[in-house]
């Protein structure tokens, strides 16, 4: 079972961390600040209880490996195991503010300078977690360390007694205690399996299992290669008997099943291209050394590769699995299927892999295989396809001529382990290659776009399909035009309470950073180590806009932040539109995404005034607070769940855009 680390599961988290902190801010203001020191003990002790819990709970449950699960296991389980730790935080923000309220007595400062505070705080937590806790320590080791870290409060309100558990917490830091701990709970989850390889990388974690002799690496739960099994890797030969000529370049992008390169090396070296630097490792470790000499291993994103590289190659194979989360979906996009055409010399050959059925395609399968066929289509001009549970699809641009003769003649003297005349005469029945190509082509009904991601959606109802009884809703909302959004557009004149603006500009503003990271993902890859230092940013802005409104007093109204987050919005549909250099983009989009953080910070001393106008600001903060991260929370949800797999980026920056619009023209 996986609790699969795609955009989806992103929304999720997001969404509960967001509106358990705001549940924890509106019960915290019932709470004496004195509790302040167990809300940091409990957090110590919560935090690393419940990520382990998550992380063993598939094996207690009884699932298979490589299970995913489905949609609502997964939201039930994200909410539930993970809400406590969301709710201290919300707490602790709450309790802290009226602490700090009452130190210096009260007044404006009261309320801003706790969330300056923390904003600055978010900034170096951000800082640190990208550029040393993700590059230098393991998961496991950050959770112990946080924990650590989080009862220094507790020592200096409640003294000495609590450093023995601080000490405990440094030990299991320092140890490689969690790493046999988390086998332990895996051996659960993998009975019958002999465990050979528990890895963690900046990228994701490998699990290398084994059981009579057959290897499997699980990457992030899920499986990602099984070898050795002759019948897949030795099928990697037949695109390049479609062709004339000898193969001088070969091109392998993704992950390397090391079986499958030891056939390409038949024919003459192999490049490598793979993020992240253990696939060089593990590749490597079951070559010869004559073998590993031949193979040019390229530590990068394959489509940052392509776009840095002249070269042209006479096969490219593409290996990344199916579009199941954004940073693979770009690999199926027309945009990259372009970059690709580019790269491939006139009468090379480019093959992919992605899940099909043996004989019968099911809706879904068939409008899945569809899309990418079409999309790679529309940049090559001929294709072949070897029909199976993995569809093999092969492209150029010059005509693939297949001989039966010539091939099983070329095939039975490579003397292969599996593959025979006998065999490629079943993967090649004329038929059924035949029928499943005319299928594919009366099915014609999008392409696929890197800002339109419907390969990701179609993989992700295929997924649910096989867990979970929700995928007709998914496939339902397939069929809905974007003209439905106008129905959201009147909602800042319906509900005109300050509460729902704040919410609704913290809604905006968290769909506005989502669509930062999802826009810096699909073009520049895989930024799970990122992810803090972005979100710190927008933290720090939070922070600086609250600064801001405290020393400029504005007027009480909330036209501006409207104003700044529709131009904003406007800015990132240019951006997705436009092909920035890596650099510039790189400053601009998380630079926007901090800019939203000031809009959020400047709000919330204003509504803060215009809730008790009165003056008596003591509990408005912490609402105020739990207004908007609630608001946070509702739009993250949402906007990953519903409008951006349906409707796409496009679509939803402009429902942003009109939100803001009538926001400020309805204050």
């Amino acid at each position: 079972m996986v609790f699969y680390g795609d955009e989806l599961t992103y929304g999720i988290v997001v969404s509960g961390w967001l509106l358990g902190i705001g549940l924890g801010s509106f019960l915290g203001r019932k709470i004496s600040c004195d509790k302040l020191y167990l809300a940091f003990l409990s957090l110590s002790v919560l935090l690393p209880l419940s990520v382990f819990l998550i992380r063993l709970l598939p094996g207690l449950l009884g699932y298979d490996p490589g299970e995913i699960t489905g949609f609502i296991p997964l939201l039930f389980e994200c909410f539930i195991l993970l809400l406590p730790v969301y709710m201290i935080f919300g707490f602790i923000f709450s309790l802290g503010q009226k602490k700090f309220s009452s130190f210096i007595g009260g007044g404006i400062m009261g309320i801003t300078r706790p969330y300056i505070v923390d904003s600055v705080g978010d900034l170096l937590g951000g800082i640190v977690f990208s550029y040393l806790f993700v590059v230098f320590i393991s998961p496991a080791g950050n959770l112990f360390l946080v924990s650590a870290l989080a009862l220094i409060p507790v020592v200096i309100l409640k003294g000495k007694r609590f450093i023995p558990l601080m000490l405990f917490f440094l030990l299991l830091f320092i140890f490689p205690i969690t790493d046999n701990l988390m086998r332990l709970g895996y051996s659960n989850l993998y009975k019958g399996f002999k465990i050979e390889r528990f890895k963690e990388t900046r990228y994701g974690r490998y699990i290398e299992i084994e059981r009579e002799g057959e290897h499997s690496l699980l990457y992030n739960g899920a499986l990602s290669i099984t070898y050795p099994t002759y019948a897949l890797s030795e099928v990697i030969h037949i695109p390049l008997l479609l062709r004339p000529g000898k193969e001088e370049n070969i091109l392998y992008l993704g992950f390397p099943d090391p079986y499958a390169v030891i056939e390409l090396l038949r024919y003459n070296s192999v490049t490598v291209v793979d993020l992240d630097p253990f696939a060089e490792q593990f590749l490597k470790e079951r070559l010869d050394k004559g073998q590993a000499e031949r193979v040019n291993f390229i530590q990068s994103d394959p489509r940052m590769f392509l776009r840095k590289g002249k070269k042209k190659y006479d096969a490219i194979f593409l290996e990344v699995g199916d579009p199941l989360n954004l940073s693979t979906n770009r690999f199926y996009s027309l945009e990259f299927a372009s970059e690709l055409r580019e790269i491939l010399d006139k009468k090379g050959v480019l093959t992919l892999t992605i899940s099909s059925g043996e004989d019968y395609l099911d809706k879904t399968i068939l409008d899945y295989n569809s899309l990418v066929y079409w999309t790679f289509r529309e940049n090559f001009q001929y294709s072949f396809l070897i029909p199976g549970y993995n569809l093999h699809l092969i492209f150029s641009n010059s005509p693939l001529k297949f001989d039966m003769y010539s091939v099983t003649k070329e095939i039975d003297s490579m003397n292969l382990e599996y593959l025979d005349s006998y065999t490629i005469k079943a993967y090649l029945k004329e038929y059924r290659a035949g029928r499943l190509e005319e299928q594919l082509t009366m099915n014609f009904k999008h392409f696929n776009t890197d800002t339109h991601p419907r390969a990701f959606l179609l993989a992700m109802i295929l997924w649910i399909e096989k867990h979970s009884d929700i995928s007709g809703m998914y496939e339902s909302a397939l069929n809905l035009r974007p003209y439905i959004l106008l129905f959201f557009l009147p909602l800042p004149l319906i509900f005109r309470k300050t509460g729902f603006r704040v919410g609704l500009i913290g809604a905006m503003a968290m769909g506005l950073g989502y669509l930062c990271i999802l826009t810096l993902q699909i073009i520049y890859g895989n930024l799970y180590h990122l992810v803090g230092l972005i979100t710190g940013l927008f933290m720090f802005g939070v922070g600086l806009g609250t600064y801001l409104s405290e020393r400029l007093k504005p007027e009480s109204n909330m036209k501006l932040p409207f104003l700044i987050l529709g131009s904003l919005c406007f800015i990132i549909l240019l951006v997705g539109r436009l092909k920035m250099p890596i650099l510039p983009g790189l400053i601009l989009l998380p630079s926007l995404n901090c800019l939203a953080g000031v809009v959020v910070g400047w709000v919330y001393p204003m509504a803060t005034t215009i809730i008790e106008r009165g003056g008596k600001t003591k509990g408005a903060a912490p609402l105020v607070y739990a207004y908007d991260v609630i608001g946070g929370g509702i739009g993250a949800l949402f906007l990953s769940f519903f409008l951006f797999p349906i409707f796409g980026i496009t679509p939803t920056i402009l429902l942003f855009i009109g939100l803001c619009i009538v926001g400020y023209v309805g204050q």
